[in-house]
């Protein structure tokens, strides 16, 4: 090995594990592209929320006259305007969305629209995003607006992205929808507030899920508090529901009691009506002959006797006089009774 490459192990040896962010302690910042110094960074630089700049107070190295600059050349070579805001994200690891980008162009003409994107990129929605979330979001090709759902294809109900709010890929939607589903197929739901809860539920267990998959256990505590908070708020936690389930082990008749006083059963649509009358058929023709045959006498008895007298032929009835009469009358062969 060389005098250099000693050296440089001798560097390597030294240098700490852990760089330790210096907090307010960088005097005269420096511009790294004009190189012109400056008394603070608030308000010359921009913020990031990448720890790339943790060292740097989170602030990039570039002042804010430069970035301009390098925006307006991004938007000559690229031909528009969210090219040149992607690239300059993708050269400082901040956070890109289509919906940031679309929201920053509505400002006045004399304000400059990369410095109010990268603003509102820090804003704390996006806290803890970079770059390499956006390529996470990408390859989950997350949904970023309603009307993309209509371009793009994707087979999720406009109403799920309205409802759960933009930033979900399809997988994840179809996720957040049967949670959503199971949960208020199994709970009361009623009032807004109550939707509100249980899609903060949802949420809450998409992000235990994500949390889980990363590895991220300080993330993984956080989403599980939460989720934990949002059952209380709802009180469906295990300890709170323990006497609705005692109350709800009845015989099987106090149950249907209970549905049918709290969630009657509704008339049946015209299609789904007794069109061919079997309540009817079954009434008479079963219960009615059933009890006919034990001798019970009932509702079902009397229809049915009632139903059978208009098929049945009754033995017509003579007195004595008026039979012996008409059996002389067929011996003597006198059919006029003369």
């Amino acid at each position: 090995m060389n005098i250099w490459g000693v050296i440089a192990m001798a560097v390597i040896s030294s240098t700490p594990d852990r760089i330790t962010p210096l907090k307010n302690d960088i005097r005269s910042p420096r511009c790294t592209t004009c190189g012109k110094t400056f008394t603070k960074q608030t308000g010359n630089f921009p913020a990031s929320q990448s720890p790339i700049y943790a060292c740097n107070n989170h602030f990039l190295p570039v002042c804010k006259t430069c970035i301009d600059k390098l925006y307006e050349h991004y938007c000559a070579v690229l031909g528009n305007d969210e090219d040149a805001i992607r690239r300059i994200c993708m050269k400082f690891d901040i956070y890109y969305s289509k919906a940031l980008a679309e929201s920053s162009r509505k400002i006045a003409v004399d304000r400059s629209r990369v410095h109010t994107y990268i603003s509102r990129a820090n804003l704390s929605q996006f806290r803890g995003k970079t770059y390499d979330t956006t390529i996470d979001e990408e390859s989950r090709q997350v949904i970023e607006s309603v009307e993309e759902v209509k371009e793009s294809g994707v087979k999720i109900l406009q109403r799920t992205v309205k409802f759960f709010g933009v930033g979900f890929s399809e997988d994840e939607y179809k996720f957040l929808q049967d949670q959503y589903d199971d949960w208020t197929a199994r709970h009361e739901c009623q009032t807004k507030s109550q939707e509100e809860i249980f899609k903060a539920i949802c949420i809450a267990q998409l992000n235990i899920q994500r949390a889980n998959i990363s590895g991220d256990q300080k993330k993984l505590d956080t989403s599980m508090k939460l989720f934990q908070d949002l059952l209380g708020a709802a009180k469906i936690k295990p300890n709170q529901i323990k006497g609705d389930v005692i109350s709800d082990q009845q015989t099987f008749g106090t149950l249907i009691q209970k549905w049918e006083t709290e969630k009657p059963i509704p008339e049946p649509d015209p299609e789904f009506a007794d069109v061919d009358n079997i309540r009817k058929y079954i009434g008479t023709f079963f219960f009615g002959h059933l009890c006919k045959m034990i001798g019970i006498k009932n509702s079902y008895s009397e229809e049915y006797e009632k139903y059978l007298k208009q098929y049945s032929a009754t033995k017509p009835e003579f007195s004595d006089d008026a039979v012996n009469e008409d059996i002389f009358n067929k011996l003597t062969g006198d059919a006029d009774g003369q």
